[in-house]
């Protein structure tokens, strides 16, 4: 199959035809400038856009082209911007055409995908699709759990405190055209007291309509079986030198609690961390959370920040069962690590036990005798186990952290890397106020 593109560029539209010349379909006829041509009948596929000019040369946007029997076997995808205008040779049938990659804030009138019936004996069915871009707010409720919400509230008030709303069903969207630029803050009420907002900025999140193309909410909920939703009862944490470190007690019906989140929020719900909060799970099985009546967690995260940045911030975590069912969001304020009340880890060694496994020789005390746990990570060579990206890999074999105060032999063969792979450890320890010191050894001698 070949592929010619001709480009014919006029004052207000550019015609880019695409040439698809099989054999199986028909014969082509040759012209001496733009080579193979098929004989007709042909399907043009036509965009246009209402918007600001900035928006309306944006894409390219994606296109699949089927033949809705499938005897044909006319299937074919590409991409074309939004002052294109699209020729496709193709035989007499009826055929689907979907559009995508059209930005959240536009809609498409007659929806993402249409038919067309390409009679014989004709030369060129035409199917347009209109994209409206001028300045709107969208909004989205993507709901998940059980016994799910069904309908929303969303209300949009300015900054002179003039107040619309609107309905949001479940797993829906909604469109309010007619918004002047400005800023704005989007609100979901009306959610049921076993659901909770997941997404950034929970109920409340503020945005920036701009004239060349609006802004796209989307609100993510998840509702729980009342019944045997799991709750945090403490939250305590706190940064030192780029690093966060956290314990969390939660209780759970089940006592199966899987899974936490856990951000550095403007004490919003508004993560400030790159990337948003950090979600860290496999927790079956772990002795300090499988089976018992209050899960106790440890955790920490290493980021490239100063740690001017965390101050006047807040820590923020949620805790999910087995079954997907979610707790409230918690947030607490973010304090520096007390260096005279942090547990002491002296000596910590790490070391080769041959080719076969990590040993972790250790001492940790606490000045208050409030020690909760540890939590040991595993550097790995870039590259080894996640796509090369300049940092060393982990591996955290206990992910809910331990309570013990040693840390256990690591069997390197496990199909995590070669024994060489493995460069030190990194071990965070943890007092009951959420304080934490973080040690590493870099030579792993034998």
């Amino acid at each position: 199959m070949s592929l010619v593109f001709l480009s014919l560029r006029q004052r207000t539209v550019r015609l880019l035809a695409l040439v698809l010349c099989a054999v199986s379909l028909a014969s082509c006829v040759t012209d001496a400038v733009t080579g193979p041509v098929r004989q007709p009948p042909y399907l043009a596929i036509l965009m246009q856009v209402d918007a600001a000019p900035e928006v309306a040369t944006g894409g390219p946007y994606t296109f699949r082209v089927r033949e809705l029997s499938g005897t044909i076997k006319f299937d074919t995808t590409f991409r074309a911007s939004a002052r294109d205008t699209v020729i496709i040779p193709v035989t007499a049938a009826t055929y689907r055409v979907d559009i995508s990659g059209v930005p959240p804030t536009c809609g498409v009138r007659d929806g993402t995908a249409q038919a067309i019936v390409v009679p014989p004996n004709t030369n060129t069915s035409l199917i347009r699709f209109s994209l409206n871009c001028a300045p709107a707010l969208v909004v989205a409720a993507y709901v998940d759990g059980f016994a799910l919400d069904t309908e929303f509230v969303v209300t949009i008030k300015d900054t002179l405190g003039k107040e619309i709303a609107a309905v949001l069903p479940a797993n829906d969207t909604i469109r309010l055209d007619g918004i002047a630029a400005g800023r704005y803050d989007v609100t979901l009420r009306h959610v049921a007291d076993n659901c909770v907002v997941t997404s950034d900025g929970g109920l409340v999140v503020p945005v920036t309509i701009r004239p060349a193309g609006g802004a796209f909410v989307p609100f993510r909920i998840i509702c729980s079986e009342a019944a045997r939703r799991p709750r945090i009862t403490v939250l305590a944490g706190s940064y030192s030198d780029g690093s966060i470190g956290y314990v969390i007690r939660a209780v759970d019906p089940d006592k199966d609690i899987e899974r936490t989140f856990v951000d550095v929020t403007d004490c919003n719900q508004r993560s400030v961390l790159v990337g948003g909060g950090r979600r860290r799970g496999a927790f079956g099985g772990q002795p300090n959370v499988t089976g018992r009546d209050t899960a106790v967690i440890v955790g920490a995260y290493d980021f490239d920040m100063a740690d001017s940045l965390f101050t006047n911030r807040c820590l923020g975590a949620w805790v999910a069962d087995n079954r997907g069912n979610t707790s409230v969001f918690v947030e607490i304020p973010l304090r520096r690590s007390d260096a005279a009340r942090r547990p002491v880890v002296n000596p910590f060694n790490a070391r080769r036990n041959g080719t076969k496994s990590i040993f972790v020789d250790l001492q940790v005390r606490d000045p208050d005798n409030d020690l909760v746990g540890l939590f040991p990570v595993y550097l790995v060579r870039d590259g080894v186990l996640t796509a090369s990206d300049g940092q060393l890999d982990r591996v955290v074999l206990q992910p809910a952290g331990t309570l013990a105060i040693t840390v256990p032999e690591f069997l390197v063969n496990i199909g995590l890397g070669n024994w060489n792979d493995y460069l030190g450890v990194v071990l965070y320890a943890f007092d009951r106020a959420g304080n934490f010191t973080r040690v590493q050894d870099l030579s792993l001698e034998f």
